[in-house]
């Protein structure tokens, strides 16, 4: 399930789940190499860099973008409404900082001086891709752009409150019809690749990655347990969030999670799975669905089961998705890789007084990471359990070592079976697939580095509350 301690090598991708890695057919071996980082000055652009001179101006910046997806509202009897005639808006008239418009089905949509943090992909033959994170926590926005040459692929997710709503963008105009440069402030990768790609029509494109949302998410309600309490003008929800990053055929577990354990054995009354969920759409659910509003609603999520790759190196850092980006000519490309931080677990928690009262914290929440090395990577300290128990959450479970890709689902399945049907403790439950599943016993052929003798507190580990159970 990790990957490499040394070099991420990957031999083939062939139509993988995620928007853009399903778009084309690849073989290729990917290495990266060392990043250096550059900090331009305010007031100077590098066009030795950008090489696209002609295009480089000081004049506000502002481009319009084709985007579709949905709006989500669990609660309601039809919880997901498409929308496929979005419109986005990017203006930028201030260094490193943008105004977005989102012109959607549903409403118009304002969020100003969002924060743009760049990096731009240079491959051995001086093709240049552009990556950006556009993302404002304190107002639930959450965006990535990446431009090449010949076209722009933009994935979105934000809340107004009410509900969520995640789009997609994918449009014939890359950096050599428009001006690519949305920050001062820019990451420099240098990639030594070998690829040899197949590029799909535009139009089979967008529908792939509209017919992935249509797949993708599923969502789960506890119709006996899902009524509003407390006084007319209040209601208090409690969720249970699977995301199945690590897009694995042998992982069954994590979709069965909402409907087959928390559902019926729990007070949790909707349950919400996705399926290799875009890093944008990580981040707003954990935000929104932790959010309270003082006197009007508190949500909480309180089973959390996340699946995804990580290495020692990485330190718990998770890999929430990875895809091919192209170039048209002469049809070169690399790979894009998105990772959740522990600093960007923390920065989704926060706590205003006004205009009203509200606060996003992780309130009582049980995490599992099924992701290797989820607990500690080499320098032994649980970063990302760190991030969700210091702020509210109940506990963390998760792994010192590699996980067996091949035994997700028992590795997991115990633990919810037992939290949910036997009203047994965290600790209770985690001893009890330590017990039931000793890799080194049950799974003789697998390589002797995965072959581990589970032990509480040196294989697998639990920050936070060990008493603590989930509500039956």
């Amino acid at each position: 399930m990790s990957l490499s301690k040394n070099k991420f090598i990957l031999i083939t991708l062939i139509f993988t789940s995620i928007a853009f890695s399903s778009l084309i057919i690849i073989s290729t071996e990917f290495k990266q190499s060392n990043v250096t980082e550059i900090f331009m000055k305010e007031d100077s652009i590098d066009t030795e860099i950008l090489e696209v001179q002609s295009l480089i101006n000081t004049n506000t910046l502002s481009q319009e973008f084709s985007i579709f997806g949905y709006r989500l509202k669990v609660e309601d009897t039809q919880p997901i409404i498409r929308d496929e005639n979005g419109l986005l808006i990017i203006r930028q008239d201030k260094i490193n900082f943008v105004d977005l418009t989102l012109k959607l089905k549903w409403n118009d949509f304002e969020f100003t001086g969002v924060p743009v943090y760049g990096i731009i992909y240079i491959n051995k033959n001086e093709i240049k891709d552009f990556y950006y994170h556009i993302e404002d926590p304190f107002n639930g926005f959450f965006m990535t752009m990446v431009i090449t040459a010949e076209m722009t692929y933009i994935d979105l997710a934000f809340d107004d409150g009410n509900c969520q709503y995640c789009y997609n963008g994918l449009v014939s105009k890359g950096y050599m019809l428009f001006n690519p440069y949305f920050t001062h402030q820019v990451e420099i990768v240098h990639l030594n690749i070998e690829k040899n790609t197949q590029v799909i029509s535009l139009n089979n494109m967008i529908q792939t990655l509209k017919d992935f949302q249509r797949a993708s998410i599923k969502i789960y309600q506890n119709e006996d347990k899902n009524e509003v309490l407390g006084t007319r003008s209040f209601s208090y929800r409690k969720y249970g969030i699977a995301h199945e990053c690590a897009d694995f055929t042998t992982v069954n577990l994590a979709e069965d999670l909402p409907d087959d354990y928390w559902e019926p054995y729990t007070e949790i009354d909707y349950g919400i799975y996705r399926r290799t969920p875009t890093e944008n759409q990580v981040k707003s659910d954990l935000r929104y669905y932790n959010m309270d509003v003082f006197a009007k609603n508190a949500r909480d999520i309180k089973a959390y089961a996340v699946y995804a790759e990580s290495n020692p190196e990485e330190n718990t850092n998770w890999l929430i998705r990875y895809w091919w980006v192209w170039d048209w000519y002469p049809w070169t490309g690399h790979y894009v890789y998105e990772w959740l931080t522990p600093s960007e677990v923390a920065s989704l928690w926060f706590y205003q007084s006004y205009p009203e009262e509200v606060h996003v914290y992780p309130t009582d929440m049980i995490i599992h990471a099924t992701v290797c090395y989820g607990y500690s990577g080499n320098d032994g300290i649980p970063h990302m359990a760190k991030a969700f128990v210091d702020y509210g959450a109940a506990a963390y479970i998760g792994a010192t070592v590699s996980i067996p890709a091949l035994h997700n689902d028992e590795f997991t399945g115990d633990f919810w079976y037992d939290l949910c049907q036997s009203d047994d403790t965290v600790y209770q439950a985690t001893q009890s697939y330590i017990s039931t599943h000793n890799y080194y016993d049950d799974y003789p052929t697998t390589p002797e580095n995965l072959n581990i003798d589970w032990v509480y507190g040196t294989h697998i580990k639990i920050y936070g509350s060990t008493s603590v159970r989930l509500d039956n």
